[in-house]
């Protein structure tokens, strides 16, 4: 179980501060504006060696057997196998399935006496050596001479005139792989475009790694679409490359940077694809996030209601135009006026929260996101569009935001666009059974194989094939 503690901490890095001590009325802001989780992890995949890597997350530690056995039982740890207790220096292995319905291996190693209990995450998607295709780290330039973002282009190990696509992440400091819950969903993704034929261009964001720039939240998603360009513009120059079929593939935030992106420059970008992108501005996904969350965990609708009604109001103020300063000021003006009922059904002190507890709210990537709208470039994208949503998706809830895509596309009236729902995906595009953020790291997929080759098959509809 996550304690009280863990709540909060999602929630002010989320963007938003945490208004509830308790555990229900917190998970209606855990997410705030947190539609990725960044973490990186060491890569695997079964491609060509058979390879597999696991993460080692560890669990805890007893004296004796009996009471790791006990501990187990404790967690409500359905074990496969009883294993037996490992002598000194040695390991045991054994599997089973917890309170989440996923199986997962353990290890049970004897270091000194005292056994100390693993849960292993495989990551059998995740590419390593040997490859068959090139793989090459680039630099390159963007109309801003202190960023200049650093990554990595493959392509196939023969033929010439790819097709390519650009790889732009979602929210947060991602590097090129965009590890999420322990993921390097980009990496997967470039791996699977390379082995179609396609080239890929993947990079470090601004502040990541050696590329320049504001560090996530203090740059914005226009500073983003404007390095997407620049990386579609950079493969155009590429003597392997066809200029006249490249596109953006974007996941989260990073679908809306890929439409930004084809409104503002349609002779650059020859298609695109979002990967969980919204189709509704930033304030009423926000709203509708936390909700669903909040759903999700079973909090009583009355307070799911009341906390989004004070979530609206202090949204309100970010997405204003007030100074930084007055809008910190508003914001707690506007807890210490909640009535006192209010004050004690969020666990929230009676004199209100302090102005500092707004401070991630007011972030310039913040900001900024709450008053984009989508809808406002997806209208002017001409080039074909592929915009996927899954249909465990909390981050993204999928009916509201695939049908403002969808109308969007048809005001604009792109007739190249194919916008659906994917059938029991979540938002970092695995099969999952309630989408849940907690289920990210347990899931052993990184991306559904049904969504790669739907991805990869519609791509090569539009691009002609590959050499």
């Amino acid at each position: 179980m996550k304690t009280k503690e863990h709540h909060s901490r999602l929630y002010r890095a989320s963007g938003m501060p945490s208004f509830a001590a308790n555990r229900k009325a917190a998970w209606t802001f855990i997410a705030a504006m947190a539609l990725t989780l960044a973490a990186s992890v060491t890569a695997a995949s079964p491609h060509a060696t058979g390879e597999r890597t696991s993460i080692r997350q560890h669990w805890f530690s007893l004296d004796t057997f009996p009471e790791v056995e006990a501990e187990f039982g404790r967690l409500k740890v359905a074990l496969a196998v009883q294993p037996q207790a490992p002598g000194p220096g040695l390991s045991t292995r054994t599997s089973g399935t917890g309170p989440s319905g996923f199986l997962a291996s353990y290890v049970i190693d004897n270091v000194g006496g005292r056994f100390h209990v693993y849960a292993e995450r495989q990551r059998p998607q995740h590419p390593v050596g040997p490859l068959p295709y090139v793989s090459q780290d680039v630099v390159f330039s963007t109309p801003d001479p202190s960023v200049s973002p650093v990554g990595t282009l493959t392509y196939p190990d023969s033929g010439t005139n790819f097709p390519a696509v650009v790889l732009v992440a979602g929210t947060g400091p991602h590097t090129r792989d965009a590890g999420m819950s322990l993921h390097k969903t980009l990496a997967v993704l470039a791996d699977h475009f390379t082995r179609q034929g396609y080239a890929v261009l993947r990079y470090d964001k601004r502040g990541v790694g050696l590329t320049g720039g504001a560090l996530h939240p203090g740059s914005t998603t226009k500073d983003y679409a404007a390095d997407a360009l620049a990386a579609v513009r950079f493969l155009k120059i590429q003597p392997n490359i066809d200029p006249s079929r490249i596109g953006l593939v974007g996941h989260s935030e990073g679908g809306i940077i890929a439409a930004m992106v084809a409104a503002e420059a349609p002779q650059d970008v020859g298609f695109i694809v979002m990967l969980a992108g919204t189709g509704l501005p930033g304030i009423d996904n926000q709203t509708l996030q936390g909700g669903a969350y909040a759903r999700a965990e079973g909090v009583p609708e009355p307070l799911i209601l009341l906390n989004q009604k004070l979530e609206r109001v202090l949204l309100g103020i970010a997405v204003s135009n007030l100074p930084h300063q007055d809008a910190l000021n508003a914001m707690q003006m506007a807890t210490q006026k909640l009535p006192d009922q209010e004050k004690k059904t969020l666990e929230m002190p009676a004199q209100g929260l302090p102005a500092e507890a707004f401070e991630s709210s007011l972030s310039p990537w913040f900001r900024h996101f709450l008053a984009l709208d989508p809808r406002e470039h997806l209208e002017n994208v001409k080039c074909p569009v592929l915009a996927l949503v899954g249909e465990k998706d909390l981050q993204v809830p999928p009916a509201e935001n695939l049908e403002g895509i969808r109308l969007a596309l048809e005001r604009g009236k792109n007739p190249r666009a194919t916008v659906l729902q994917l059938p029991g995906i979540n938002h970092n595009l695995q099969t999952a059974r309630t989408g849940k953020l907690s289920e990210y790291l347990l899931i052993e997929e990184t991306v559904d194989p049904s969504v790669l080759a739907l991805m990869s098959k519609w791509m090569k509809d539009i691009t002609g094939g590959t050499n």
